[in-house]
């Protein structure tokens, strides 16, 4: 049997980490808490808004998948693409970052795959 954090203990770390590094950060839906998988929405307000989601390489190392790039004054099209996303996987969790100063990294590296 594999170990694996569960989800819900990793997303409220991951807030508490964000809220320290004075970056707040929002549940905005939540989804299975052991298994479920994680979107971001790194929202840098003008400089625009990133959407990832998490996923495993073909090593099996965790990465965070480039999902999708919006302009800083689209976050309706950006909750469009959650919302899609959302009714294809209920299970899937929904974190939003709020990055003013263009400083946050995931704790994964990030891909195109």
């Amino acid at each position: 049997m594999e170990n694996r954090l569960k989800t819900s203990l990793w997303v409220e770390a991951h807030v508490r980490s964000c809220f320290i590094a004075d970056m707040p950060a929002f549940v905005v839906a939540r989804g299975d808490s052991d298994r479920g998988g994680v979107l971001l929405k790194i929202n840098r307000f003008s400089a625009g808004i990133s959407l990832f989601e998490q996923a495993l390489d073909f090593d099996g190392n965790k990465v965070w998948r480039t999902v999708a790039e919006f302009s800083g004054t689209d976050e309706r099209g950006a909750d469009l693409r959650i919302a899609k996303k959302r009714g294809f996987d209920a299970d899937l969790w929904v974190l939003e970052i709020e990055d003013h100063k263009a400083l946050y990294q995931p704790d994964a590296p990030i891909t195109d795959m």
